[in-house]
This record gives C-alpha cells, sequence and structure tokens, in this order.
C-alpha cells in the first residue's frame, strides 16, 4: 500500500523482500514477466562465493506494474527471482548457505547484518530512491535482526491488540534495553530508539480495545527503551514521552480491521492497489508513512535514509 501510494505522488521506491522464511512481497508486486532473473536469497549465497559484479544488479530488481509514466517508480528486489522456477530443488540448500557469515578477502568475518546492509546500499547507488521499503522476518530470529538494529532505518513494529504481540515482543524489548545500555555506557548514541514505532494491525472499531493495547505498549516501551528522571547515563540523549504523546514510539499507526483484505492478492487482483479500494482502510497509515518520510529526510544522512517495515 506504501509504494502504491508514493509512486502515485511521483516518488521512486524500492521494495525489498527480506523475509527468506516466508517470502511474499515479490508475488504482490511482480506479475511472473516482470520477475527477475534471481532475488535477494540469490544475491546473499553467490556474493559470498564468488562475488557479484555491478553490472549483474539489474539481474536482480524487477519494476512493478505500479509504475506509470505519469508516476513514480516501484523497483522490487524478491526474495525468489524466475531461477527458483527453473531449480526449485536447491532453494532450501540456498537458503541454509544465505545466512552463514561470509569471510572477506581479508579473512574478516562478515555477519549476515553487514551482508545485508552491504546489499543495500549497493541497489540504493544503483538508483536514487526516494524511499527504501524492506520486509523483515517477523519474530525473533537472526535474519530479523538486522532490519531493526543494522540499517539505521525507522522500523514499524506490526501486531495486533492481543495479548500475544505484547509477549512476543517483551523479549525483543528486553534485548533491545540491553544494547541501549551497552551504548549509553560506552558513550555512543542510543538515538536508534525513537526510530521505532509500533503499528496496531487489524484493528476493531472498539475504542477501548486501542487503549488498552495503546497503554500495553506504553509500559513495554517505558520499561525497557525511555529513560527514566533519574537516568543520567542518558544525559542530553534523554528519551522519555508521556502515555497521551502521539508523537511517541509507543503511540500505534492504526491499520483498521477490513474484511476485503481477506483474500488480498494484487497481482491477480490489481484493482487490489486502487486508491479507491485501500483509500478509506489505510490513510491513517500512510499519513504516518509520510510524517516517518519527511523526519528521515529532515534529521538523518542519506546513508540512514532507510525506511523499513
Amino acid at each position: 500500500m506504501v509504494a502504491a501510494d508514493l509512486a502515485r505522488r511521483n516518488k521512486n521506491v524500492l521494495v525489498v523482500d527480506l523475509d527468506l522464511e516466508a517470502p511474499g512481497i515479490g508475488d504482490m508486486l511482480l506479475e511472473g514477466d516482470r520477475l527477475p532473473r534471481f532475488g535477494a536469497l540469490d544475491y546473499l549465497v553467490e556474493h559470498g562465493i564468488r562475488g557479484i559484479e555491478d553490472r549483474q544488479l539489474t539481474d536482480f530488481v524487477g519494476t512493478s506494474s505500479l509504475t506509470t509514466p505519469e508516476g513514480g517508480r516501484v523497483d522490487v528486489l524478491p526474495v525468489f527471482g524466475k531461477q527458483v522456477d527453473e531449480y526449485p530443488a536447491n532453494t532450501l540448500s540456498k537458503l541454509a548457505r544465505a545466512l552463514i557469515e561470509d569471510i572477506d578477502s581479508n579473512g574478516t568475518t562478515v555477519p549476515i547484518g553487514a551482508k545485508i546492509s552491504q546489499m543495500l546500499d549497493r541497489f540504493t547507488r544503483r538508483e536514487a530512491y526516494d524511499a527504501i521499503l524492506v520486509d523483515c522476518r517477523a519474530g525473533l530470529t537472526e535474519i530479523a535482526a538486522p532490519g531493526i538494529l543494522d540499517l539505521g532505518a525507522n522500523v514499524l513494529l506490526f501486531g495486533t491488540a492481543q495479548r500475544q504481540t505484547i509477549s512476543g515482543y517483551e523479549s525483543l524489548f528486553a534485548g533491545l534495553k540491553l544494547l541501549a545500555e551497552r551504548d549509553l555506557r560506552a558513550g555512543r548514541s542510543a538515538a536508534w530508539r525513537i526510530r521505532l514505532k509500533a503499528v496496531l494491525a487489524k484493528a476493531s472499531s472498539v475504542g477501548a480495545i486501542a487503549k488498552r493495547h495503546r497503554d500495553d505498549l506504553f509500559d513495554l516501551f517505558a520499561e525497557n527503551l525511555y529513560d527514566s528522571e533519574s537516568d543520567e547515563q542518558a544525559g542530553e540523549e534523554a528519551i522519555s514521552y508521556g502515555i497521551d504523546d502521539p508523537d511517541a514510539p509507543h503511540w500505534p499507526l492504526v491499520v483498521p480491521f477490513n474484511q476485503n483484505f481477506m483474500d488480498f492478492d494484487p497481482t491477480r487482483k490489481p484493482d487490489q492497489l486502487s486508491v479507491d479500494f485501500y483509500e478509506s482502510t489505510f490513510r491513517s497509515f500512510l499519513n504516518g508513512i509520510d510524517t516517518i518520510l519527511a523526519s528521515a529526510s529532515t534529521n538523518q544522512n542519506p546513508a540512514e535514509n532507510t525506511n523499513e517495515q
């Protein structure tokens, strides 16, 4: 939805699927004839074996039909390219190799987060984009960590108003708290905490449920990532928000539940990415994304101007 909306307003967008174990963005945004020969999975494997030259990068990106002469361009780096259809039996072994650390020419270990960061840097140097949207793996897995920690990105934390959402994030946030404390002790900035933003998806029309979820999110952020008034380590970079602050990371962007999106399949039903179809459900969320993009453009350097889902 974000890619479609930005393209209609003459913005160039790169959409990257990093959900290697459950890919879907490629199928949602690229018809079969637009699928590139290779995908992100191939890149992460082959770059560690024999390297990939700049001239080969065009084989990894497809251009979505959302691109029109009157609007912006939507490029897509899917997990899988056409080669998967030709050699499907190789997919699982490639996935295992993609998550292995590389060794560079100097004998230095290159972790998966650095591999992904370097990959995105190459594709964004190749073309100029107004926004880079990255779909990362959900859950507490190694492949999910780079999207949160290694890209300098604005991170959208999707969840429903259920206890399982809070329970899962409690484990994640406990780990992030340790990282923030480590950065502050070392005199490094921990401002990455303000680039997190909650999203309440499939929200009901019952206001009390949304309020309860927002309160749960506030407790989660306050306990782990917001600074208390007595925290001297934070100094001038102290991060603190009130529970009713709509600009705070814990205050969620909202996507209301809509039965029409239960069978979302825009490559087969292109009208599902039309303004008329998504406007009423996604407009508030899309306005929130516009605010994040505007802030990123103002406050971050180009290398950090990556915006992630």
